[in-house]
């Protein structure tokens, strides 16, 4: 009878065990720290958007943009954009016959190629030697993803589209049928319909040889 009651004591107590830790396992509290975790994930997921005269880095979350202008030295710009996007340098070179001079061309893993101008004036900061002035997206290459201005204009968006958005002018160049706004973008189109598709986009400093 004994060996009985002390079975029994034995057995609610495991019992008593294993109730209190399902229901550690599955608390309120743990649920929303795991909800909170989640939500700053969220957060830090940003966007990268062209303009004519610079980028923009907008959280997907709240919408809120924060511009990275030409003229952010190198060391900066670069910082900015990895951090932010997870993209990685995957070249850089320097080009000494352009038209505007020596230009660094620093092509990301996102397709976006950063181009930077010799900073001329005297600076103690080596690191400024080169300053942002333009960026460039050639739509032939492969693996090319999907950025676009806030208008939604990109690589592989058509002439009508593009027209919706922006005032244009599009002329014959020897770099082919060539668009461009007032405000600076640039591109070249595969043809000259309605449904033609943007093929290169730029915008600022550029070593494009007409």
């Amino acid at each position: 009878m004994k060996s009985f009651h002390i079975l029994l004591i034995i057995s609610v107590v495991f019992f008593s065990c294993q109730t209190s830790e399902k229901k550690i396992e599955n608390s309120p509290q743990q649920s929303e720290i795991q909800k909170d975790t989640i939500q700053k994930a969220e957060k830090s997921k940003q966007s990268l958007v062209l303009t004519s005269d610079a980028l923009q880095l907008v959280d997907q979350i709240t919408g809120s943009s924060n511009e990275l202008p030409f003229g952010t030295p190198e060391n900066q710009l670069i910082e900015i954009i990895n951090n932010a996007t997870q993209s990685k340098v995957v070249s850089i070179g320097v080009n000494t016959e352009c038209g505007a001079g020596r230009l660094k061309m620093v092509t990301l893993s996102n397709s976006l190629t950063l181009v930077y101008q010799e900073n001329n004036t005297k600076s103690a900061e080596p690191k400024t030697h080169w300053l942002f002035e333009g960026w460039s997206i050639d739509g032939t290459k492969e693996g090319v993803q999907k950025l676009t201005t806030m208008a939604g204009i990109g690589i592989g968006s058509t002439l009508a589209e593009i027209q919706s958005g922006y005032e244009i002018e599009v002329k014959k160049t020897s770099l082919g049928l060539e668009f461009s706004t007032a405000s600076g973008l640039f591109g070249i189109l595969d043809g000259t319909g309605k449904d033609a598709k943007i093929i290169h986009l730029w915008a600022g400093v550029s070593c494009n040889f007409r």
